[in-house]
């Protein structure tokens, strides 16, 4: 599933990171909302990282988006 920005908001926050909040963790997938804005100097504004666990269990950025 691809999430926006508003979608994630809504969630709950799982964990704060310094510039990330995860809102989405399965046992193979985590999603992260970014807090940083282009001001910040991140590509776009509140950026969506999705993670997914390899075959050797380590997180692996999978896909990188606009919020």
């Amino acid at each position: 599933m691809r999430y926006t920005a508003n979608d994630l908001n809504e969630m709950p926050s799982i964990i704060a990171g310094q510039f990330d909040d995860l809102k989405v963790k399965t046992n193979t997938t985590q999603v992260w909302l970014s807090r940083m804005t282009r001001a910040d100097g991140a590509r776009y504004n509140n950026g969506v990282t999705v993670e997914t666990r390899n075959e050797i269990g380590h997180w692996v950025v999978t896909a990188r988006y606009p919020g």
